[in-house]
């Protein structure tokens, strides 16, 4: 399917102003949600090669064209179906308890610049939004000389729960599972 045809079924357009200049929007004839910018049709080709056209959202729709649910940002795509698997380690993978979140927050910071990666409690912000205090030190090895031996850190946004390791059953757990992966490439 061409791009154009992709988007004359799924898509309306819209004009809004963007930092005090008009330009005109695709949206999702299902939920009305953002798709791209006219002009920009060429960012959404592997949608209309997918033949994504049912329930299309802001990064998650259904082939009927492979029977997948997938789940997409800017940086990655992938399709989900009854029988896809959900592990550690992959990009739907949403911890199923707070030891298992911890690790994943500290995993995520880990890298060759860093020793001793933790976390010094939860933060949480006037909003009650709740952060890890993730804290490490500089190695040798950091490119930045004046890091070398002092201590770094982020707050690092703490998610809600998720189910861990997991099996799609269903085509609703496939469309979770491509929810997921939206989110975690978002």
């Amino acid at each position: 399917m061409n791009v154009k045809q992709f988007l004359d079924q799924v898509a309306y357009t819209v004009e809004k102003e963007y930092a005090g200049e008009m330009m005109t929007e695709y949206r999702s004839n299902y939920d009305d949600s953002y798709i791209t910018f006219v002009g920009q049709e060429k960012n959404i080709m592997f949608l209309a090669k997918l033949e994504i056209t049912d329930q299309l959202t802001h990064g998650v729709g259904f082939s009927p064209k492979d029977s997948k649910w997938y789940g997409w940002s800017h940086r990655a795509i992938y399709g989900f179906k009854i029988g896809s698997t959900c592990k550690k380690g992959d990009c739907h993978y949403i911890a199923s308890s707070d030891a298992d979140l911890l690790e994943a927050a500290l995993e995520f910071w880990r890298c060759d610049y860093y020793a001793d990666v933790r976390s010094d409690g939860i933060i949480e912000n006037d909003d009650g939004d709740k952060f890890y205090d993730i804290k490490w030190d500089y190695l040798p090895s950091t490119p930045n000389k004046s890091l070398h031996g002092t201590i770094g850190g982020v707050e690092h946004y703490i998610k809600a729960l998720g189910r861990g390791e997991w099996v799609a059953k269903t085509m609703d757990d496939a469309k979770q599972m491509a929810k997921d992966f939206s989110a975690g490439v978002s």
